[in-house]
C-alpha cells in the first residue's frame, strides 16, 4: 500500500500519463475477493468472500481483468493435474490487468523486470488466475503494449511461452526448416504456426486440425500445408510435399495414436516434443525404439506449470526480447476464440471439453 500510494504522490507532479493516474485512483485491495472454486465433483462455483492475497519478496499483486483457459484447469477440477507444491490451489495460470502493489525485494528501477503500480501487465502464474485478484512473480510477468488489450493479454502467457518453449527450447528450430503442428486449431498451435512464420520463417509449416474452419485459420496463421486428421493420414501429406524427407521438428499434444505417422513423418536428424497424451500414453502395438534409432530422432517431454521459477523466467525473458516486438508490429496476434463472463465459467469449460473452441478461450472480470 506504501509502494501504490507513494506512486499516487508522484503523480501529481505530471510524472505519469492521465491513463495510468485513473488506473491508480481506482485501485485499493479489499480484504476479500471473488473468485472459482470447485468440489471434489468438479463443479464450479462462484465465491465472493475469498481472501485476497499478498505479494511476497519479488511478487505483485495484480487486479485481473482478464484470464485464460487452458485444458489443465479441466484436469485440475476434476483431480487429474495436481497443484504444484506452494501453489494457489484456485484455477488459471494465465492472467492480465493492472497492478495494485509490489512485494518487498522487487526489482529496482532500470531493471528489465521492474514495475510498479498502475502497469498494465500480462502475466504466466502458478495458480490463482481465477479471481478478482492474483500474486504473480515478477520473473514470469511481461508489460503488456497499450496496442494489445486484456483480452489478448490473456491469450498470450500460457499459450506463446508453451509454444516458445517447445519449438525454441525443446527442438531448436533454425531458419527455413519444416515442421508439423498438431492441434493446429488450439491456443498453442495457433500460437506455434505463427511463430514458425514470424521468427523462424520456416520454408514449410504442416499443421492437423479436425474442421475445415480450423484449417483455414491454420492457413490464414501462415501453414503451408493442413491435414485434417478425422479424414486423412498426415504423415502421408507430409512426405508427398517433402518428397519424402520428412519434417525437421514436430509438435505433438497427442501422444500415442499419432505415434507411427509422427515417425513417419519425421526426418532424418528430426527432433520431436511431446506436450500432451489426449490421444493416449500407451501405443497399441508397444513402443518400437527402431525410427528413433534409425532416423536418430531427438524426443524431447516438455511441462510448463511444474517447472522451476528459474526455467520460467529465463524462458520469460527469451519470449519477451523475439516475440513482444512483433506483437507491437502486428506479425504475432493473440488468437482468440470467444470471452465469458466469470459467473459463466461452467459455460466456458464446457466449451473447450467439447473442442469447439480455435483459440483461447478467456474469462472476463
Amino acid at each position: 500500500m506504501l509502494i501504490l500510494l507513494n506512486a499516487i504522490r508522484r503523480s501529481s507532479s505530471a510524472l505519469l500519463p492521465v491513463s495510468r493516474l485513473q488506473r491508480l485512483l481506482t485501485m485499493a485491495a479489499p480484504q476479500c475477493m471473488k473468485s472459482v472454486q470447485y468440489d471434489d465433483q468438479g463443479t464450479l462455483r462462484i465465491a465472493n468472500d475469498t481472501p485476497t492475497p499478498a505479494p511476497g519478496a519479488g511478487q505483485l499483486l495484480v487486479k485481473v481483468s482478464a484470464s485464460g483457459i487452458n485444458r489443465l484447469d479441466l484436469l485440475q477440477k476434476a483431480g487429474k493435474y495436481p497443484v504444484p507444491p506452494g501453489e494457489s490451489t484456485i484455477l488459471g495460470v494465465e492472467v492480465s490487468g493492472t497492478v495494485v502493489s509490489v512485494g518487498e525485494g522487487a526489482p529496482a528501477s532500470g531493471s528489465a523486470r521492474h514495475f510498479q503500480p498502475g502497469d498494465r501487465v500480462c502475466a504466466l502464474v502458478g495458480g490463482g488466475g481465477y479471481a478478482e485478484y492474483c500474486v504473480t512473480p515478477v520473473e514470469t510477468t511481461l508489460k503488456l503494449p497499450e496496442e494489445l488489450s486484456f483480452v489478448d493479454g490473456a491469450a498470450i502467457p500460457e499459450n506463446y511461452l508453451t509454444a516458445y518453449g517447445g519449438l525454441y527450447w525443446s527442438c531448436i528450430l533454425h531458419e527455413h526448416e519444416s515442421v508439423l503442428i498438431h492441434a493446429g486449431g488450439s491456443g498453442v498451435g495457433t500460437a506455434a504456426i505463427q511463430m514458425a512464420k514470424a521468427i523462424s520463417e520456416c520454408k514449410m509449416i504442416f499443421a492437423t486440425a479436425g474442421s475445415e474452419e480450423k484449417l483455414q485459420v491454420c492457413t490464414k496463421l501462415g501453414a503451408t500445408h493442413t491435414v485434417n486428421y478425422k479424414e486423412s493420414d498426415f504423415s502421408d501429406t507430409v512426405l508427398s510435399a517433402t518428397e519424402k524427407r520428412g519434417v525437421d521438428v514436430v509438435m505433438d499434444f497427442v501422444g500415442a495414436s499419432y505415434w507411427e505417422q509422427n515417425m513417419k513423418s519425421i526426418a532424418l536428424d528430426g527432433r520431436m516434443v511431446l506436450l500432451g497424451l489426449l490421444g493416449g500414453a500407451v501405443t497399441k502395438d508397444g513402443f518400437n525404439m527402431g525410427t528413433i534409432l534409425r532416423k536418430r530422432v531427438t524426443l524431447t517431454g516438455s511441462t510448463l506449470r511444474s517447472r522451476s521459477l528459474d526455467y520460467k523466467s529465463r524462458l520469460t525473458s527469451a519470449f519477451e526480447k523475439d516475440a513482444i516486438p512483433l506483437f507491437v508490429s502486428g506479425q504475432l496476434k493473440a488468437v482468440v476464440d470467444s470471452t465469458f463472463s466469470v459467473e459463466n465459467v461452467e459455460d466456458a469449460h464446457e466449451r473447450m471439453a467439447s473442442n469447439q473452441n480455435l483459440g483461447k478461450i478467456v474469462l472476463t472480470f
